[in-house]
C-alpha cells in the first residue's frame, strides 16, 4: 500500500529571494549605488548586482571578510566600511577598482597591506587603535589624494611614513597621541594643501618640516593650510 506524500510548497518559496540592499544611481558619480548601511550584517551579502559602482556597508557587525565577498563586483569604486567591527582587512578582498575606501570606527590595530590598489584616491582609517605606520607604508597607492588617520593612537611616525605620496592633498593625523614629528615627514608631499594636526601633544615642528616652496598658515585647531609662497620658517 502506498502512502501519498503531501508536499507542500509555500509562496515564499516560488518568489525570487529579496534584495537586502536598496540600489539607486548616484547622479554626481554616475555609478550604481548600492546601500546595504545599518542592517546588522556580518558578511558582505551575496548576489549583489554586477554593476555597483558604490557599495555602503557601514553600520553592520563585520569581524572580517571573504577573499570573495567582492569579485563579481568588477566595476566597484567606492566601498564604506564604516561601523563595523572589523580587525584586519586581507589585501585580497579589495580590487584593483577601488578609488574610495572608508575603514573608520573599526578595530584595525595595522594599516592594511595597500597591494592591488592602484587607483585609490581617498582612504579613511579614522577612529581605530593603529599605533603607528610602517615605513612606505603607502608607496603601493601612488595615486592617493586624501588620507584621514585621525582618532587613533600614534605616538610616533617613521620619516618615510607618507613616502610616495606625491599627489597628496589632504592628511589628516588629528587626535592622535603625536609628540614629535620627522623633520622629513612631508618632504614628498608636493601637493599637500591641508594639514590638521590638533589634538595631539605637538609643542612645536622642526625646522624645515613643510616641503619647500609653500608656506602653510595655521588657523584654528592646528589646521594648517597650503600656500603657494616660499618659507624658511613656518609662524
Amino acid at each position: 500500500m502506498q502512502i501519498p506524500v503531501l508536499i507542500v510548497v509555500t509562496l515564499a518559496a516560488l518568489l525570487p529571494p529579496a534584495q537586502p540592499c536598496p540600489s539607486e544611481m548616484n547622479k554626481v558619480k554616475d555609478l550604481l549605488e548600492v546601500n546595504c548601511t545599518g542592517q546588522a550584517l556580518d558578511e558582505v551579502p551575496p548576489h549583489l548586482p554586477v554593476n555597483t559602482g558604490i557599495l555602503l556597508l557601514s553600520d553592520n557587525r563585520l569581524v572580517s571578510l571573504s577573499t570573495k565577498a567582492f569579485l563579481p563586483l568588477t566595476q566597484l569604486q567606492d566601498i564604506d566600511l564604516a561601523n563595523n567591527k572589523l580587525e584586519s582587512l586581507d589585501a585580497r578582498t579589495l580590487l584593483p577598482s577601488v578609488k574610495e575606501l572608508i575603514l573608520s570606527h573599526n578595530k584595525l590595530r595595522s594599516l592594511p597591506d595597500l597591494q592591488g590598489l592602484p587607483a585609490l584616491t581617498r582612504l579613511a582609517v579614522a577612529h581605530n587603535s593603529l599605533t603607528t605606520l610602517a615605513p612606505k607604508a603607502f608607496c603601493k597607492v601612488p595615486q592617493l589624494q586624501d588620507l584621514d588617520l585621525r582618532g587613533n593612537q600614534m605616538r610616533q611616525l617613521p620619516k618615510e611614513a607618507f613616502e610616495g605620496l606625491k599627489a597628496l592633498k589632504e592628511l589628516d593625523l588629528s587626535d592622535n597621541l603625536l609628540e614629535h614629528l620627522p623633520q622629513e615627514l612631508l618632504q614628498d608631499l608636493q601637493k599637500l594643501d591641508t594639514l590638521w594636526l590638533s589634538g595631539n601633544r605637538l609643542q612645536s615642528l622642526p625646522i624645515g618640516f613643510f616641503p619647500k616652496g609653500r608656506l602653510f598658515m595655521y588657523r584654528k585647531r592646528w589646521r594648517v593650510t597650503a600656500l603657494r609662497k616660499p618659507s624658511s620658517s613656518f609662524l
